[in-house]
């Protein structure tokens, strides 16, 4: 289990730092009320939640 709460975390990582360009990049065209934040935020839970979980299973 602790190999697939890896992988979701590196999979998290690297949609989080594909949500941050396009964010960057909206919040220069648009401002930031016109940006969707959901590409940074879902990331970020997901990789939290699955940090969370692997150091739980350390225990």
């Amino acid at each position: 289990m602790k190999k697939v709460w890896i992988v979701v975390s590196v999979i998290a990582i690297i949609a989080l730092l594909n949500g941050i360009v396009y964010l960057v990049e909206g919040i220069d065209l648009r401002g930031v009320s016109g940006v969707n934040y959901g590409r940074v935020i879902f990331p970020l839970l997901i990789g939290i939640g699955a940090v969370y979980a692997l150091m739980k299973g350390r225990n």
